[in-house]
Protein backbone atom coordinates (compact mmCIF):
# COMPACT_ATOMS: atom_id res chain seq x y z
CA UNK A 1 0.00 0.00 0.00
CA UNK A 2 2.89 2.40 0.63
CA UNK A 3 5.38 1.34 -2.07
CA UNK A 4 7.86 0.08 0.48
CA UNK A 5 10.37 -2.74 0.18
CA UNK A 6 10.00 -5.07 3.16
CA UNK A 7 12.59 -7.39 4.63
CA UNK A 8 11.12 -9.82 7.14
CA UNK A 9 13.81 -11.39 9.33
CA UNK A 10 11.28 -12.87 11.75
CA UNK A 11 10.99 -16.61 12.16
CA UNK A 12 8.35 -18.82 13.63
CA UNK A 13 8.84 -19.54 17.35
CA UNK A 14 11.38 -16.70 17.65
CA UNK A 15 12.29 -15.34 21.05
CA UNK A 16 13.78 -12.02 22.12
CA UNK A 17 16.18 -13.86 24.45
CA UNK A 18 18.87 -16.25 23.34
CA UNK A 19 17.10 -19.60 23.87
CA UNK A 20 18.57 -22.83 22.53
CA UNK A 21 16.63 -24.14 19.55
CA UNK A 22 14.83 -20.84 18.84
CA UNK A 23 15.53 -17.95 16.48
CA UNK A 24 16.99 -15.14 18.63
CA UNK A 25 15.35 -11.84 17.65
CA UNK A 26 17.81 -9.77 19.70
CA UNK A 27 20.66 -11.39 17.78
CA UNK A 28 19.18 -10.76 14.33
CA UNK A 29 19.81 -7.00 14.14
CA UNK A 30 23.05 -7.58 12.22
CA UNK A 31 21.08 -9.59 9.62
CA UNK A 32 18.92 -6.61 8.71
CA UNK A 33 19.52 -4.37 5.70
CA UNK A 34 21.91 -1.59 6.68
CA UNK A 35 19.96 0.97 4.62
CA UNK A 36 16.63 0.46 6.41
CA UNK A 37 14.45 3.53 6.91
CA UNK A 38 12.21 1.75 9.41
CA UNK A 39 13.12 -1.03 11.84
CA UNK A 40 10.10 -2.57 13.55
CA UNK A 41 10.38 -5.26 16.20
CA UNK A 42 7.73 -7.57 17.60
CA UNK A 43 8.18 -10.45 19.98
CA UNK A 44 8.05 -11.55 23.60
CA UNK A 45 5.07 -13.89 23.75
CA UNK A 46 7.27 -16.92 23.04
CA UNK A 47 9.70 -15.80 25.77
CA UNK A 48 6.75 -15.70 28.16
CA UNK A 49 5.46 -19.08 26.96
CA UNK A 50 8.91 -20.65 27.48
CA UNK A 51 9.30 -19.01 30.92
CA UNK A 52 12.54 -17.28 29.92
CA UNK A 53 13.94 -15.62 33.07
CA UNK A 54 12.55 -12.09 33.19
CA UNK A 55 15.78 -10.50 34.46
CA UNK A 56 16.07 -6.83 35.33
CA UNK A 57 16.56 -3.69 33.31
CA UNK A 58 20.15 -2.49 33.59
CA UNK A 59 21.31 0.70 35.24
CA UNK A 60 22.59 3.26 32.75
CA UNK A 61 23.55 2.54 29.17
CA UNK A 62 26.94 0.83 29.33
CA UNK A 63 26.25 -2.23 31.47
CA UNK A 64 27.03 -5.71 30.22
CA UNK A 65 23.69 -7.17 29.14
CA UNK A 66 22.63 -10.79 29.67
CA UNK A 67 20.81 -11.96 26.54
CA UNK A 68 19.65 -15.15 28.28
CA UNK A 69 17.10 -13.03 30.20
CA UNK A 70 14.18 -11.22 28.60
CA UNK A 71 15.17 -7.79 29.93
CA UNK A 72 18.84 -8.17 28.98
CA UNK A 73 18.02 -9.45 25.50
CA UNK A 74 15.41 -6.74 24.94
CA UNK A 75 17.93 -4.06 25.85
CA UNK A 76 20.54 -5.75 23.63
CA UNK A 77 18.08 -5.67 20.72
CA UNK A 78 17.30 -1.97 21.15
CA UNK A 79 20.90 -0.93 21.83
CA UNK A 80 22.11 -2.85 18.76
CA UNK A 81 19.40 -1.32 16.58
CA UNK A 82 20.23 2.22 17.72
CA UNK A 83 23.92 1.65 16.94
CA UNK A 84 23.29 -0.02 13.56
CA UNK A 85 20.52 2.36 12.40
CA UNK A 86 21.26 5.81 13.88
CA UNK A 87 18.94 7.65 11.46
CA UNK A 88 16.26 4.99 10.97
CA UNK A 89 12.85 5.09 12.59
CA UNK A 90 12.96 2.26 15.15
CA UNK A 91 9.83 0.98 16.85
CA UNK A 92 8.35 -1.94 18.73
CA UNK A 93 4.89 -3.51 18.46
CA UNK A 94 3.11 -5.05 21.45
CA UNK A 95 0.54 -7.51 20.08
CA UNK A 96 -3.10 -7.98 21.09
CA UNK A 97 -4.02 -9.65 24.39
CA UNK A 98 -3.45 -13.35 23.93
CA UNK A 99 -1.14 -14.67 26.63
CA UNK A 100 -0.99 -14.11 30.39
CA UNK A 101 2.29 -12.43 31.36
CA UNK A 102 2.31 -10.47 28.13
CA UNK A 103 -0.80 -8.39 28.65
CA UNK A 104 -1.39 -4.81 29.75
CA UNK A 105 -3.20 -6.02 32.86
CA UNK A 106 -0.14 -7.96 34.11
CA UNK A 107 1.67 -4.96 35.60
CA UNK A 108 5.23 -3.68 35.53
CA UNK A 109 6.90 -6.91 36.68
CA UNK A 110 5.83 -8.90 33.61
CA UNK A 111 7.16 -9.47 30.10
CA UNK A 112 4.73 -6.83 28.85
CA UNK A 113 5.83 -4.35 31.51
CA UNK A 114 9.54 -4.98 30.92
CA UNK A 115 9.12 -4.56 27.15
CA UNK A 116 7.45 -1.17 27.59
CA UNK A 117 9.98 -0.04 30.21
CA UNK A 118 12.92 -1.01 27.98
CA UNK A 119 11.44 0.96 25.07
CA UNK A 120 10.95 3.97 27.32
CA UNK A 121 14.49 3.70 28.71
CA UNK A 122 16.06 3.56 25.24
CA UNK A 123 13.74 6.15 23.68
CA UNK A 124 12.11 3.71 21.28
CA UNK A 125 8.45 4.40 20.45
CA UNK A 126 6.03 1.51 20.69
CA UNK A 127 2.60 0.67 19.34
CA UNK A 128 0.52 -0.90 22.07
CA UNK A 129 -2.02 -3.09 20.25
CA UNK A 130 -2.52 -4.82 23.60
CA UNK A 131 -4.64 -1.87 24.70
CA UNK A 132 -6.30 -0.88 21.40
CA UNK A 133 -7.02 -4.19 19.62
CA UNK A 134 -9.74 -6.53 20.85
CA UNK A 135 -8.68 -9.58 22.87
CA UNK A 136 -8.76 -11.92 19.88
CA UNK A 137 -7.88 -15.03 21.87
CA UNK A 138 -10.54 -14.61 24.51
CA UNK A 139 -13.65 -13.92 22.41
CA UNK A 140 -14.72 -17.05 20.55
CA UNK A 141 -16.20 -15.27 17.52
CA UNK A 142 -13.07 -13.08 17.13
CA UNK A 143 -10.68 -15.99 17.62
CA UNK A 144 -12.46 -18.01 14.93
CA UNK A 145 -12.83 -15.15 12.43
CA UNK A 146 -9.53 -13.32 12.83
CA UNK A 147 -6.75 -15.71 13.84
CA UNK A 148 -5.00 -18.53 11.99
CA UNK A 149 -6.81 -21.81 12.60
CA UNK A 150 -8.56 -20.13 15.52
CA UNK A 151 -5.37 -20.17 17.65
CA UNK A 152 -6.12 -16.74 19.14
CA UNK A 153 -2.50 -15.64 18.77
CA UNK A 154 -1.56 -15.30 15.10
CA UNK A 155 -3.84 -12.95 13.13
CA UNK A 156 -5.07 -14.21 9.76
CA UNK A 157 -5.32 -11.91 6.74
CA UNK A 158 -8.62 -10.40 7.89
CA UNK A 159 -7.22 -9.93 11.41
CA UNK A 160 -4.22 -8.07 10.05
CA UNK A 161 -6.35 -5.89 7.78
CA UNK A 162 -8.71 -4.90 10.59
CA UNK A 163 -6.64 -4.77 13.76
CA UNK A 164 -2.97 -4.46 12.73
CA UNK A 165 -2.30 -2.84 9.35
CA UNK A 166 -4.17 0.47 9.87
CA UNK A 167 -2.69 0.89 13.36
CA UNK A 168 0.86 0.04 12.21
CA UNK A 169 0.56 2.43 9.26
CA UNK A 170 -0.60 5.23 11.57
CA UNK A 171 2.20 4.40 14.03
CA UNK A 172 4.81 4.58 11.28
CA UNK A 173 3.42 7.95 10.18
CA UNK A 174 4.03 9.31 13.68
CA UNK A 175 7.70 8.39 13.21
CA UNK A 176 8.21 10.53 10.07
CA UNK A 177 10.29 13.18 11.83
CA UNK A 178 13.71 13.29 10.16
CA UNK A 179 16.26 12.58 12.92
CA UNK A 180 19.15 13.85 10.80
CA UNK A 181 17.44 17.24 10.50
CA UNK A 182 16.94 17.38 14.26
CA UNK A 183 20.55 16.39 14.92
CA UNK A 184 21.76 19.19 12.62
CA UNK A 185 19.71 21.84 14.42
CA UNK A 186 20.86 21.13 17.98
CA UNK A 187 23.93 22.99 19.15
CA UNK A 188 26.59 21.24 21.19
CA UNK A 189 25.26 22.75 24.41
CA UNK A 190 21.79 21.33 23.72
CA UNK A 191 20.11 24.54 22.57
CA UNK A 192 18.55 25.21 19.18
Amino acid sequence: NNNMTVQNVGMSAGTIANVSGHHCISGSVSDMRSDADYVLFEGGVNDCDLSVPLGTISEGYTATLDDSTFAGAFETMLKSAIARFPTAKIGYILIHKCYGGFESTDGANSYYGVAKACCEKWGIPYLDLNTIAPPLRYVDSLRTAYTLNGDGIHPNEDGYRLFYTPQITAFMQTMLVDKTLINKTVNTNGTY
